[in-house]
This record gives C-alpha cells, structure tokens and sequence, in this order.
C-alpha cells in the first residue's frame, strides 16, 4: 500500500458511498492518531457530519426521481467529497507517510501498482477532468500524461457507474491533453474514465468522473 488515500468517490453507487463516509466519520471520531481540533481550512468533523447530514436528505428527496431533486442530490454529494478531498490532504500531511495511521481512518489507501513482464501495466493518470465542450452536446476531457503511454482509450456510461456492462467504447487519443466527444445528448449525466495504452498492453483506469452534459 501507498501512503496516500483514496479520495475520488465516483465508482462508488449511492449506497457504497454512504456506508465509506460513515465508515470515515466513525473512524475519526476520538481518533488519537489525528486528534481534534483541526487547523483552519480543514473542514471539522462536526462540519463533515453536517455537510454529510446535508446530502443524505438530499439523497432522501431525490427517490421520487425528480430530475431538480437529482441534481441537487448530485451537487450535495459533490460539496461533501470535496471537504473530505481537503481532509484526506491534511491526514496525509499529519501521518508523514506512515501507512499505519493513515489505515485507521476509514480512507482507503491506494495500491501498489503490479508490474507486468512486457513493460508493465501503466498507472492511472494522476489528474483527468471534465468540462463542457465548444458546444451543446459536447464534453472536453482533459488527461495529464502517463509516461510510457502511446494513446489513451475512453469510455463513457449512463446510469450506475459500478456495472462494468454500463461501460461502453468512446473514443481513443494519441494525444490525451484535450480530447473532445461529441454526440452527447444535453441535460444528460454521463460517466466518464480513461486509461493508457502502451507497450505492455492497457493500463489502470482512472477513477470515474460524471458531468451533466449541455
């Protein structure tokens, strides 16, 4: 294991990710290793519990199906794994790289990465984001390069995440800094992942992300 947590929820279908936040706020609660109070922009643990409490209604509203009540659930789930992105830097900071501490509080930690005989696998890129392309319909993806790789493959999905049959061929780029889909239909959330290809064959896909399109 590395001395780094997992901080990208995206994979995770709605019951998963509450059950990992609650695992996380447990965790931290009266944890001697990361004792309270936190320094300032760290969010508390009373504020996570808040921002927690804040999205679970959401969840809750969201059943009905309302499409504005979805969204507003998505945007709550949003606020809350950012605060928990600006915890997780202050944990690792605290833990100065010791795995011991970092395994008691309810983040997972990222895995080694397995080494193939013919080059190895690659990694996952470490930054890969989304944002609305030059017009409707559109979404640019943005790829931070992977040494080793000769292009990079994209998926996209609608509806969970987690089922790898939602999962369907995109695109794939020599170049992964800019790459654009197109023929997306607007007012639509899609799901998106991209992994390297090189000469060891393809590599780690990244957590997914989700962008509703416009």
């Amino acid at each position: 294991m590395q001395p780094k947590l997992v901080i990208t929820f995206g994979a995770l279908n709605e019951a998963d990710f509450q059950a990992k936040v609650g695992h996380i706020l447990a965790s931290l609660t009266n944890n001697p290793r990361f004792p309270e109070p936190w320094p300032e922009p760290v969010p508390s643990l009373a504020q996570l519990n808040a921002a927690y409490m804040v999205y679970l209604d959401a969840y809750h509203a969201s059943l009905t199906r309302d499409s504005l009540k979805i969204r507003q659930r998505e945007a709550a789930r949003e606020a809350l794994t950012d605060r928990l992105k600006q915890l997780a830097n202050y944990l690792e900071l605290v833990a100065h790289h010791d795995t011991d501490k970092l395994s008691t509080t309810g983040f997972d930690l990222r895995r080694d990465i397995v080494r193939g005989i013919h080059g190895g696998t690659l990694p996952a890129t470490d930054k890969f984001w989304a944002e609305p392309g030059p017009k409707s319909g559109t979404v640019m993806l943005h790829v931070a390069r992977v040494a080793g790789a000769r292009l990079y493959e994209v998926q996209i999905a609608q509806g969970d995440p987690s089922v790898e049959e939602n999962w369907k061929p995109a695109t794939t780029s020599a170049t992964g800094s800019h790459i654009l889909l197109e023929g997306l239909t607007p007012a639509q959330t899609y799901w998106f992942r991209v992994r390297a290809m090189g000469s060891g064959g393809p590599g780690l896909w990244t957590d997914p992300i989700s962008l509703i399109v416009v």
